[in-house]
């Protein structure tokens, strides 16, 4: 059974009072600075002085009756905020371990369906496996959780086609990426065709394992390919660089891009609450 961190709910209710944008539901998006963008609708953005490349159609010809002067009223649009969750459901997870994988996961869809986020849940191995669209409200929490509890964990990775499959299928606004990231064809490259991308890494360091003999036997799960290695200060070092470098690909900060390492031993919470602050940056 998933369980979800009991600090969540407080996490939610807080972070709800620290910014009076999460009051408004999603939909009534023209509310939330999220979901806000420059159209036509009833939210009043700004009054500014007619410029020559605007639409005569834009002109408050009431204010200009009053003025004598051309005034260009902007407006705020709602806009359909496409948020997703994708989930790897790949062979090479159980490696990290699924109950804390998929425990991060559940509390974290939970906080944001408090906070009136409106989801879409997709899990992936080498394509697009299953999906779990349209979940609103936290009265709809069972459902997130029961996609989740769902999940087998098999096959090989292959993020590049399932990016591309996804962008062509729901066109995501938002993408929350759950993965070990064992893909060495992904760039960021791949991720540009997103307004916004958290890349969040599940990610366990070699020199975490308790390793006492002279050998150690690997095994990569998705391939079932096996590799023997030498358990010595040199390979060590060596597999250090070999991580760094590996590392490097995705830690390259950019706008709209954040690239977050999860492993076991951090504290969650504060990590929680790191991923809504830069979700409303």
């Amino acid at each position: 059974m998933i369980t979800i961190d009991k600090e969540c709910e407080a996490v939610s209710r807080l972070f709800a009072k620290k910014s009076v944008r999460l009051k408004v539901p999603v939909g009534v998006k023209s509310e939330n600075p999220i979901f806000r963008r420059k159209g036509s609708s009833f939210n009043l953005k700004s009054l500014r002085e007619y410029q020559p490349f605007d639409d005569l159609r834009q002109i408050d010809w009431k204010l200009y009756g009053r003025t004598d002067r051309y005034y260009i009223k902007e407006f705020y649009e709602e806009e359909n905020e496409r948020f997703f969750l994708l989930v790897d459901s790949s062979a090479s997870i159980p490696i990290f371990g699924t109950e804390y994988y998929l425990s991060f996961i559940a509390s974290l869809a939970f906080i944001f369906l408090r906070l009136h986020f409106n989801l879409n849940m997709v899990s992936f191995t080498h394509k697009l496996e299953a999906s779990c669209l349209n979940i609103k409200e936290h009265r709809a929490i069972p459902r997130a959780l029961g996609f989740l509890e769902h999940l087998e964990f098999s096959g090989s990775t292959n993020l590049v086609q399932v990016l591309q499959t996804l962008r062509e299928l729901y066109q995501p606004t938002t993408l929350f990426l759950f993965s070990d990231l064992f893909d060495r064809q992904l760039t960021l490259q791949h991720l540009r065709g997103f307004r916004r991308v958290f890349l969040l890494h599940f990610f366990t360091p070699f020199s975490s394992f308790s390793l006492r003999h002279s050998e150690i036997e690997v095994e990569d799960r998705e391939t079932r390919q096996r590799l023997l290695l030498p358990n010595n200060p040199v390979a060590r070092r060596e597999i250090h660089t070999l991580e760094q470098r590996f590392l490097g690909r995705f830690d390259r900060p950019r706008r709209g891009y954040h690239y977050l390492q999860i492993e076991t031993t951090m504290e969650r919470v504060p990590f929680y609450w790191r991923i809504l602050e830069a979700l409303y940056d």
